[in-house]
């Protein structure tokens, strides 16, 4: 996980919010909370999933995007 330093300000690509936290999810080149970073299917909570899938601009679970 990436970390916060300095000057620099993240934004969020699920809620567009400044990302305040120490650590933030990197996943398609974008910055994520950690409780942002969700199936946009099922809303499966990808934080602790070792992989997502993107199409489109849209992240998924492993299920949604093979479906």
């Amino acid at each position: 996980m990436p970390s916060i330093s300095g000057d620099r300000v993240a934004l969020c690509a699920g809620c567009g919010g400044k990302i305040s936290d120490r650590y933030y999810l990197l996943a398609v080149d974008k910055q994520w909370h950690m409780r942002c970073l969700k199936c946009c299917e099922c809303k499966l909570n990808l934080e602790s999933e070792l992989t997502c899938f993107s199409k489109d601009g849209s992240i998924y679970c492993k299920e949604d995007y093979y479906r």
